[in-house]
């Protein structure tokens, strides 16, 4: 099987020292692509040399509404380099309702000048969006969402409010939760989702399965999410392996070995 994890951190500090060896553990769980998201300006560059010392790894340049500072709305003029220095997406952007600080009234104008940038340089977007789906969708209203469209990745939303977001070309990855307990939300929206707007994330090292709780996540553990998504679809692993490989692949543009 071949696997693309389409979110992780592989900037994070828990894998200081270790990335040979996380990304061996992947290569032989079968991902032949994984998107590292950085979450801040300076891990931009961090994030770059990643992908240039892993064929496997992709990366995105982003600015997370939970880590925004003073002096941010300036600093992302620089995702306009982003194309030009490889990124295959924008991302981890978003916006959380679920936080107190940064007030919404900070994250938005952050957000809108980062979707903004992604439309300029026809790249997807990565996104985190916690009890904000209405002023997300108000915001691709007002401006459009990229022509590339994205991913709302560990997306916990309705199958209505995921009805909305396709709409405006957007596709969907849940991680970890596929190996929690099983409710009728999840299945419900993973039905209308698949096959052509599902993908398999891990977020490592946050959000691990239940197999691995307690532990810093890893990419090689979307096995686990993988069966999780073949438990709920009751589908064969390699059937959802092949299509959400295919669906990252036409959405990110990669060519895979």
């Amino acid at each position: 099987m071949k696997l693309i994890d389409v979110h992780c951190h592989l900037e994070a500090e828990e894998f200081h020292g270790r990335l040979d060896t996380v990304v061996q553990n992947a290569r032989e769980a079968g991902i032949v692509k994984m998107i590292t998201a950085s979450i801040i300006p300076e891990q931009w560059p961090v994030s770059q040399s990643i992908a240039q010392e892993y064929p496997e790894a992709a990366f995105a340049w982003g600015v997370h509404p939970w880590y925004i500072q003073p002096g941010h709305l300036e600093a992302v003029e620089g995702l306009r380099a982003a194309r030009d220095a490889g990124a295959c997406a924008i991302g981890e952007i978003g916006l959380d309702g679920k936080i107190d600080e940064p007030a919404m009234e900070i994250q938005l104008p952050l957000f809108e000048a980062q979707v903004c940038i992604a439309k300029e340089l026809d790249l997807p977007v990565i996104l985190h969006c916690r009890g904000a789906f209405n002023e997300m969708l108000e915001v691709f209203k007002r401006y459009g969402a990229p022509e590339r469209g994205g991913i709302i990745h560990a997306f916990s939303g309705s199958m209505e409010i995921a009805e909305a977001f396709i709409r405006h070309g957007m596709s969907f990855s849940m991680g970890g939760a596929l190996t929690y307990k099983k409710n009728n939300k999840r299945a419900k929206t993973l039905a209308r989702i698949y096959p052509d707007h599902f993908l398999l994330e891990t977020d490592s090292p946050d959000i691990p399965p239940v197999q691995a709780l307690g532990q810093p996540n890893v990419p090689a553990n979307i096995l686990h999410n993988l069966r999780g998504a073949a438990e709920y679809l009751s589908l064969p692993e390699e059937s959802i392996a092949q299509q959400t490989t295919q669906n990252a692949a036409r959405l990110f543009q990669f060519v895979l070995p």
